[in-house]
C-alpha cells in the first residue's frame, strides 16, 4: 500500500437510504489511466508531478509531491472535471488523501474539533481545541460498520508512536482526517447493505490516516432517499488540496 488519493468512504446508513453505493459509485475506485509523470529540480527539492486522466468521470487528477532534504514532503492533490458535463456527474463522497502507516503508529495529536468524531454537518457540539487520544479510541462500533472517527476543523494533526516519534499534517486552511485500523473497504458493504455487525471486524495490522479538504455532511433528514442538504454536499467541481507532512521526533 501507499499514500493515494481518496474519494470514498465506508457507506453510512444515511449514505445507503440515498442509494449512493449506486449513484456515486465511480468515486470509489476511480479508473485512472496515466497520462504524464515529470520530475524536476527546484532549489535543491525533488518535485514530482503525475497526471491522471478518470475518463468514467470526465475529469483529470493532478497530483504534485515537493520533497526537500529535511523530508518534508508537501503534497498538492488537485481535480480538474469537465465543465460541459458537470449537470450528469455524480457529486463527490470526499476528497482527500490515505496514507498506510504501520500499527505501531497508534497516538494522536490533532489541534481540531474534538473530543468525539465530528462531520461538516455534526459539529455544533464538538469543539476546537487540542485533543490527545489514540488510533484505538476512533473506531466507533455502529451495530453496522460504516464511516466513523473523523476530525473537523483541523489545523494539524499528528500521528505517533509510544516515543512520540511520527509525522506532522498541516495544511493553510481547516482540513478534516481521521486514524483507524479499518480501510474503507472494511466499512463498506458496496452495492448491496450487509447485516454484519462492528464486533464482527478485525483490525488490519497497520494505520491508515485519511486527509480530506472536504467529506459529504452525514444527512440525518431522513434514512429513506434523502440526501444531505445541498451546503453539505460536495458538488462534482474542481478541488485542490495542499497540505504538508513533515517528520516528528
Amino acid at each position: 500500500e501507499s499514500i493515494k488519493p481518496n474519494f470514498w468512504r465506508g457507506g453510512t446508513d444515511n449514505d445507503y437510504g440515498a442509494r449512493f453505493q449506486i449513484k456515486l459509485a465511480n468515486w470509489r475506485n476511480p479508473i485512472s489511466k496515466l497520462k504524464s509523470m515529470q520530475a524536476i529540480n527546484i532549489n535543491g527539492s525533488a518535485e514530482v508531478t503525475v497526471i491522471y486522466e478518470l475518463n468514467q468521470l470526465s475529469a483529470q487528477l493532478k497530483m504534485t509531491y515537493l520533497l526537500n532534504g529535511n523530508g518534508t514532503l508537501k503534497i498538492t492533490e488537485t481535480l480538474v472535471v469537465s465543465e460541459k458535463n458537470k449537470k450528469e456527474m455524480p457529486i463527490l463522497p470526499r476528497f482527500g488523501m490515505q496514507i498506510p502507516l504501520k500499527k505501531v503508529f497508534n497516538q494522536i495529536h490533532y489541534y481540531g474539533r474534538g473530543p468525539i468524531e465530528n462531520y461538516a454537518d455534526r459539529k455544533t457540539s464538538a469543539f476546537i481545541n487540542s485533543y490527545k487520544q489514540s488510533v484505538s479510541e476512533q473506531f466507533y462500533p455502529y451495530i453496522r460498520p460504516q464511516e466513523t472517527g473523523t476530525k473537523s476543523d483541523i489545523r494539524w494533526w499528528k500521528l505517533t508512536n509510544a516515543r512520540g516519534t511520527g509525522i506532522k499534517v498541516y495544511s493553510d486552511a481547516p482540513f478534516s482526517a481521521s486514524a483507524l485500523n479499518y480501510t474503507n473497504e472494511d466499512l463498506d458493504d458496496f452495492d448491496s447493505k450487509d447485516q454484519r455487525h462492528s464486533s464482527e471486524l478485525v483490525e488490519k495490522d497497520f494505520t491508515v490516516l485519511s486527509i480530506d479538504l472536504k467529506q459529504m455532511g452525514l444527512g440525518g433528514i431522513n434514512s429513506w432517499k434523502a440526501q444531505p442538504i445541498e451546503k453539505y454536499r460536495i458538488p462534482y467541481d474542481h478541488y485542490e488540496f495542499t497540505f504538508v507532512i513533515e517528520r516528528v521526533e
